[in-house]
């Protein structure tokens, strides 16, 4: 799965302050750096909170498969401060400042990558749970792209601790029928759309499948997609979310854009997309 540029749509909501509801807000760093111990492994991270007495919600980031620090987010937390949302951002395994080596998908045991990367963020979980400015019950996980799957490992794992999850570009379709999907479109050349047609004809090996962990999924989800994704079968996932017809599942599909949210023809995001988003987290605190 390829990494969407979480940096990129971030960065785009920050400079779109007229969606902030204080344009004034500071963040700050409580406490420096944290780090959390996952067996020999050190992870380290950094929480930003707004400012004030909290206590406050706070969203993880759970980026995708790509291999670069947490600086690039330090930023990016004005953003969700700015609506009373806490960030906490931290590097992966085996990057900038966690020791271990970075996980990586093998044949031989093709879900350890994910569930090592989860159990990564279920230390960053007991973390903030013991954070005096961190509302407990409002601890969530936003996923991009394979950390949609990271997302609902841990969701699965430690369920009672999650109080909501945002799944960009991903989420619903099984790992191996990801790349079922992707080879579809790069090696037989078919479209988008006969591709994700073509994805509900697969039969084989489904690789870790997140589908009965968001069955039993009871907090608020958000799902953002675009309708020209390449690289994950969007038209797929979108059509298994609206089955569940489950009341706190929000679906929101942007046309012409791809898996990174950019529109094909303009390469900008859609002008929906950051109003949306701030409404959803609005009504989620």
């Amino acid at each position: 799965m390829h990494q969407i540029k979480l940096i990129i749509i971030l960065f785009l909501v920050v400079i779109s302050s007229s969606y902030s509801q204080n344009k004034n807000v500071k963040s700050i760093s409580r406490d420096g750096v944290f780090t959390t111990q996952v067996k020999n492994v050190t992870i380290e991270g950094q929480l930003f909170l707004p400012e004030g007495e909290g206590a406050f919600p706070v969203l993880i980031v759970v980026s995708g498969s790509d291999n670069s620090t947490r600086e690039g987010l330090k930023s990016f937390a004005q953003f969700f401060n700015s609506f009373g949302y806490g960030l906490y951002i931290y590097d992966k395994r085996g990057i900038g400042g966690s020791t271990g080596t970075y996980p990586l998908e093998t044949l031989e045991n093709p879900n350890d990558f994910l569930s090592a990367r989860a159990d990564d963020i279920i230390s960053i979980v007991n973390l903030l749970k013991t954070h005096t400015k961190i509302k407990t019950s409002k601890i969530g996980l936003f996923g991009s792209s394979q950390g949609t799957w990271v997302s609902t490992i841990v969701y699965d794992k430690i369920s009672d601790d999650i109080g909501l999850l945002i799944m960009s570009s991903g989420g619903v379709t099984s790992t191996r029928a990801e790349q079922y999907y992707e080879d579809l479109i790069e090696k037989s050349e078919l479209s988008i759309t006969d591709a994700n047609q073509k994805i509900y004809d697969y039969k084989g090996d489904l690789g870790y499948n997140p589908k009965p962990t968001l069955e039993k999924t009871i907090i608020p989800t958000l799902f953002i997609y675009g309708d020209k994704d390449d690289s994950h079968p969007t038209h797929y996932d979108k059509d298994i979310v609206e089955g569940m017809k489950k009341s706190n599942f929000t679906i929101h599909f942007y046309e012409n854009a791809n898996h990174n949210l950019l529109d094909v023809n303009t390469q900008s995001f859609p002008k929906s997309l950051f109003p949306q988003l701030s409404n959803w987290l609005i009504s989620h605190k």
